[in-house]
């Protein structure tokens, strides 16, 4: 695989470690994420991979090791800044409020709302009427995009588990996200939402030019999404590249068939 540019990486890990007691949970891990890429993040159960992405969000500080997005390293930063910087993420377990309708549940995220001041609501209402109008706008259009319009009523609680997921990719995007990082989208989800899930991720790709890594078991949509492909194993890098030379890599094969 050719050496890529740095104006091209988005995002660089570069020999990071994160260790739990004597358990080293990432393991001098390096891999560059292009801008703009689909790519695909595997390994075994215990392979350190949303380890990583907790590192890298913020959630967890390595031991040692720089990550640099979009030139700026933030190995040490907390993950609102992180999440400023353009650094979103979904979780294997979605994380809906459950008790607040879809439609609010993706007015909540926008950061630093005008109506978040008491001054600024006395002061100049009509900019916090205006930013909410915006704001509503930039919803009911992620609903429509994601397909969920006919649910934006409808408690988040209630939603089904594929459901609750495509809500958590529109949360992402109401964040205008340059990086989205998501952990096992396809878990408990049926075919056909999973596939309005990829083809979801696609668009987003292709139309918003957004960049995706994404941890994934569901070797189908991987290998037929994702391109390139990175393996960990204990913690690190075991191979990385296309979908064909991942589904012929001796060292891949040994790896999975071995935990």
């Amino acid at each position: 695989m050719s050496l890529l540019n740095q104006s091209e990486n988005l995002l660089v890990i570069n020999e990071v470690t994160k260790s739990f007691g004597g358990l080293k949970a990432v393991n001098n891990c390096t891999f560059n994420v292009t801008k703009g890429s689909i790519t695909g993040l595997i390994g075994p159960n215990g392979a350190g991979k949303t380890t990583l992405f907790n590192v890298i969000t913020g959630q967890l500080a390595p031991d040692s090791g720089n990550i640099i997005m979009d030139g700026e390293k933030i190995e040490h930063l907390p993950p609102y800044i992180t999440h400023s910087k353009g650094i979103v993420r979904t979780f294997q377990i979605p994380r809906e409020m459950k008790r607040m309708t879809v439609l609010e549940n993706l007015m909540l995220v926008k950061r630093n709302q005008s109506g978040e001041s008491l001054f600024t609501t006395w002061l100049n209402p009509w900019k916090v009427k205006e930013e909410e109008k915006q704001n509503l706008q930039k919803a009911e259009e992620t609903l429509e995009f994601l397909k969920l319009s006919h649910l934006a009523d409808e408690y988040a609680g209630n939603l089904s588990t594929g459901q609750k997921k495509l809500l958590e990719i529109g949360r992402t995007l109401m964040s205008d996200p340059k990086i989205i990082l998501l952990d096992e989208p396809a878990a408990g989800v049926n075919p056909t939402l999973m596939n309005n899930i990829v083809e979801r991720i696609k668009e987003i790709s292709d139309k918003l030019k957004i960049t995706f890594l994404i941890i994934e078991h569901n070797m189908e949509i991987i290998m037929n999404l994702c391109d390139p492909i990175i393996v960990m194993s204990y913690g690190s890098k075991l191979a990385e590249g296309n979908a064909k030379s991942i589904r012929n890599n001796k060292e891949v094969i040994d790896a999975y068939l071995g935990n």
